[in-house]
């Protein structure tokens, strides 16, 4: 009977523990999202190394640094239109209204959003379900 008493309380304090440690304990910024706030929204601030305020490459840079994030998967509102001053660039200018969606094959398992204005993230977006969700 005692090693039964033994045993249960070995299993309640490590569960405490392991709990205590996901809710304050030093997580990646992924995981703490996952854990603490898995569905959000900010619009002054920074996520996942995007500042809001960042130009649309300089977050996608970043982004995609991280790692089991790729290219975004869904953009609108690009245009090959001239520059404001009249020069055709290489790459798609970013006019007017857009947003970029990233997916994340982490073991998180999430999406990040970035709201953008002419080439600018005016608001960072992420949902996050984790590795118990099962793509279909």
């Amino acid at each position: 009977m005692r090693i039964w008493l033994i045993i249960l309380a070995s299993v309640v304090a490590l569960a405490v523990g392991l709990t205590g440690w996901a809710k304050f304990g030093p997580l990646d910024e992924r995981t703490a999202i996952l854990v603490r706030q898995p569905h959000g929204s900010i619009e002054q601030g920074g996520k996942l190394g995007v500042d809001v305020g960042d130009t649309w490459s300089a977050a996608d840079r970043a982004l995609r640094q991280q790692g089991n994030i790729g290219k975004p998967f869904h953009k609108v509102g690009w245009s090959n239109e001239p520059n404001p001053f009249g020069q055709y660039l290489d790459e798609p200018v970013l006019v007017g209204e857009a947003q970029a969606l990233y997916r994340d094959t982490s073991w998180q398992n999430g999406v990040v959003t970035l709201r953008l204005r002419d080439g600018v993230v005016v608001a960072i977006q992420w949902s996050y379900v984790g590795p118990f969700f099962i793509d279909t």
